[in-house]
C-alpha cells in the first residue's frame, strides 16, 4: 500500500513540476546602457610589516583617498578624477604616504547594469594597481553587444 502512494505521490509531483509553456515566451530586452556610472574609490596599496597569524606573510594594506572631484561626461565619455591623500597614522605611515603618487593607484569604477569593462592599450584592469600618469582608455560594453571607448584619467593626486 505504501508503495502505490509513493508512486502516485511521485506521479503527482512529476507532472505539478513539469511546465506546459513552451513556446511563445516574452524576449526581454537586453541592457543598452554602457556608462560610467560612478567612481566609487581610489586606492593606494602597500605591504605592511605587520605579520598574518593565519599565513605568516606580510598584510597588505589598503588606503582610500578621498575623492575630492569626479566629472563623469556621458556625452563625451569621460572621466575626471581628483583625490587627497590622507593624513599619515598608525596604520599608514608617513614612509609610505610620501610614495603615493599617480604612478601606483588602484581607481574603481561602477558600470551601467550588466556591462563589462576591457581595458584598451596599457590600461591598467579596473581595481588593479597601475601607473595613472597618463588617462587611460576603457570598452565598456552593454549586454546587448553595445560598446562604448571611455577615457579615464586621475587629474591630480593633493597631499
Amino acid at each position: 500500500m505504501k508503495r502505490y502512494i509513493l508512486y502516485a505521490l511521485f506521479a503527482i509531483l512529476a507532472i505539478g513540476f513539469n511546465s506546459c509553456l513552451k513556446s511563445n515566451l516574452e524576449e526581454l530586452p537586453a541592457f543598452e546602457e554602457n556608462d560610467v556610472t560612478n567612481v566609487d574609490r581610489v586606492e593606494y596599496r602597500f605591504i605592511s610589516d605587520e605579520i598574518s597569524k593565519a599565513s605568516n606573510q606580510k598584510i597588505v594594506k589598503f588606503i582610500n583617498l578621498t575623492v575630492n572631484k569626479k566629472e563623469i561626461n556621458k556625452t563625451d565619455k569621460t572621466v575626471k578624477i581628483e583625490v587627497t591623500v590622507p593624513a599619515a597614522n598608525s596604520d599608514f605611515p608617513t614612509v609610505e604616504r610620501d610614495k603615493v603618487s599617480k604612478a601606483n593607484l588602484t581607481v574603481i569604477l561602477s558600470v551601467s547594469t550588466a556591462a563589462r569593462v576591457f581595458p584598451i592599450g596599457d590600461a591598467p584592469r579596473l581595481g588593479t594597481p597601475g601607473d595613472w600618469t597618463n588617462p587611460h582608455k576603457y570598452k565598456i560594453e552593454a549586454a546587448n553587444g553595445n560598446t562604448a571607448e571611455w577615457t579615464v584619467e586621475v587629474t591630480n593626486v593633493t597631499k
